[in-house]
């Protein structure tokens, strides 16, 4: 089980100190971060979808179902999903039909003439930027499977 990290702000700091207690009511969120610009909520939304996971080392598996902490939840998720509707705008809802979408995914692609990730690291990365990247990639990759990883994730024992 991942353990408890440092908080990065006020609403991560407010999770660590009361997950480390059993499970009670949460406190709505008084302030919220500011999602797009510093690692708060971000650590704070990724210890309340680890719970759903694997748990966290030291907390309650109580705390997975918790409303008043699924309430915090929603409002941080409310507050970065604004965020990202300022910064990208409306999305349209007359894009490609269902069968198109592969190919229309694939146009746009074709058409970025910018350098992937990838191609940055090979040509211009450090070893600090590669450490960093490896370490945001291995975290992504424990959840990225298909939905049979909600299930994967709960086993334990020899294989």
């Amino acid at each position: 089980m991942p353990i408890l990290p440092e908080p990065r702000g006020p609403a991560s700091e407010l999770l660590v100190e009361r997950l480390i207690r059993g499970p009670h009511d949460l406190p709505p969120a008084s302030v919220l971060p500011t999602a797009l610009h510093d690692e708060d909520l971000q650590l704070a939304l990724y210890l309340c979808y680890e719970l759903h996971y694997r748990g966290l080392d030291g907390v309650d598996e109580r705390w997975e179902w918790e409303p008043s902490l699924l309430r915090l939840r929603r409002s941080w998720e409310e507050a970065f999903e604004e965020e990202l509707h300022d910064l990208v705008g409306p999305v349209p809802v007359d894009g490609p039909a269902a069968a198109e979408t592969d190919v229309a995914l694939r146009e746009a692609i074709d058409a970025d003439e910018s350098r992937s990730l990838s191609q940055h690291l090979e040509r211009e990365g450090t070893l600090e930027h590669v450490r960093e990247f490896l370490v945001h990639r291995s975290a992504y990759q424990l959840k990225e499977a298909d939905p049979h990883s909600w299930a994967m994730a709960r086993l334990a024992g020899q294989p």
